[in-house]
């Protein structure tokens, strides 16, 4: 493998854009090749059969357009499908969830932990096992949230109609005293604004985790071991979209602001 070879980087969207944003500050010499299953979005509302494949396919696009690594920029896709892209692929694979639960762990005060994610994620419990393994005392509630996943999606990130529908879904949580929240799905960072908004609204100091520095931190660590880590000068960023390739490129135009080259391609799986 060469050191050139970029590093794949999957979401079922737009969302993994926001683990892109780290990756690109961590690893500022890299070339990237990032897809967004944008047709089959919101991985969140479907069967975790389905998704566990539709990650594979994704992920094994991305290893046979040589990716010397990949890192999973999807909650869902990672609960229900990194354990099965590890065993079949000849690449390293990270998720981001347990970067997550290690940093909410520490930075909890009362030991209440909120995770705001997809239905898919909340209902697979793997964040209320995983927390457990750094501090078994947490208590965490979580709320499933797939408007929420939309409006990123149409790029509503900072304006009222995002606001009402955080809203919405933080009520749910109803008197539960948290005082950290996990942004469980990698679309929900692009909103954190929203979500500062309304907690400075209320008079709530509540700490934000966003999984996303801490999954940059784990890949570069295993490509470092591997003496994969490249010096590019030039980097390049290959995005590629099973649906609407123009709708995408407005939103990545929208959240990254980077120096690199860039190509956009609409492809079927």
């Amino acid at each position: 493998m060469k050191k050139t070879a970029p590093i794949g980087v999957f979401d079922s969207g737009v969302g993994g854009l926001s683990v892109l944003k780290e990756l690109l500050k961590v690893f500022p010499e890299e070339n990237f090749k990032y897809i967004g299953d944008t047709l089959r979005m919101p991985y969140g509302v479907r069967s975790p059969e389905d998704v566990k494949n539709s990650t594979f396919e994704c992920l094994n696009f991305l290893a046979k357009e040589g990716a010397k690594g990949a890192v999973i920029a999807c909650n869902t896709a990672t609960c229900y499908g990194l354990e099965n892209a590890q065993e079949k692929l000849d690449i390293p694979v990270v998720g981001v969830v347990e970067p997550a639960c290690s940093y909410a762990s520490l930075v909890t005060k009362n030991n209440k932990v909120a995770l705001i994610a997809t239905e898919g994620t909340v209902k697979s419990k793997v964040y209320d096992e995983t927390i457990k393994k750094f501090n078994k005392d947490i208590i965490l509630k979580g709320v499933g949230a797939p408007q929420l996943v939309l409006d990123v999606e149409n790029g509503n990130l900072e304006n009222d109609i995002v606001e009402k529908t955080i809203n919405g879904y933080l009520e749910q949580l109803g008197d539960f005293d948290y005082d950290t929240l996990i942004l469980g799905c990698t679309h929900f960072p692009l909103a954190r604004k929203a979500f500062e908004r309304i907690f400075r609204k209320q008079n709530k100091d509540v700490k934000l985790v966003d999984p996303a520095n801490r999954t940059a931190i784990a890949i570069k660590e295993i490509l470092e071991k591997e003496d994969l880590l490249n010096q590019e000068k030039n980097p390049k960023i290959d995005f590629f979209s099973t649906n609407d390739i123009e709708k995408f490129k407005t939103t990545v135009n929208n959240v990254i602001d980077t120096e690199n080259e860039e190509t956009f391609e609409e492809i079927i799986l």
